[in-house]
């Protein structure tokens, strides 16, 4: 093979190569049930069929996202949240942002974010056994409105 046709060759593969593994890191977009919210997870996670819950390939974190009929104001996620998370620390309060951190019930470490979007609430929890607590925050701050 000449010199030409293996530079050629070796680009090519280089090119497939680099574009697979961007697709393997592509984000995977997880919808909330009624379809209001979405966070972005890695492209190799697994989905629960429109549940707005997604794992990691070990099973090691989980994510959902959700959008609760009953609190459609972020205010009144702030006056619950501390009360069904005790052992989390509130890192962020604004009027229209809300994150804690710490333990959830089961004692596992999560990072947990509700943000206001018009006439609902977005909400996301990262439960972690793996990775730190960066990982889950890089998560959680992907939250947004889908609609």
């Amino acid at each position: 093979m000449n010199k030409g046709l293996m530079r050629s060759a070796i680009v090519c593969i280089v090119a497939a190569t680099a574009a697979a593994s961007l697709h393997a890191q592509a984000g995977k977009q997880i919808t909330s049930r009624d379809g209001s919210c979405q966070v972005t997870v890695p492209g190799e996670w697994e989905q629960m069929a429109n549940l707005g819950i997604a794992n990691s390939p070990d099973k090691s974190i989980t994510v959902a996202v959700t959008s609760p009929r009953l609190s459609p104001q972020l205010s009144q996620v702030k006056e619950n949240a501390p009360k069904m998370y005790p052992d989390d620390k509130i890192v962020k309060d604004t009027p229209t942002d809300f994150q804690m951190e710490g333990q959830n019930g089961a004692h596992r470490p999560n990072v947990y974010r509700g943000i206001q979007i018009p006439g609902k609430v977005c909400l996301v929890e990262v439960d972690y056994r793996s990775g730190t607590i960066d990982d889950a925050r890089k998560i959680a701050a992907t939250l947004k409105g889908a609609k």
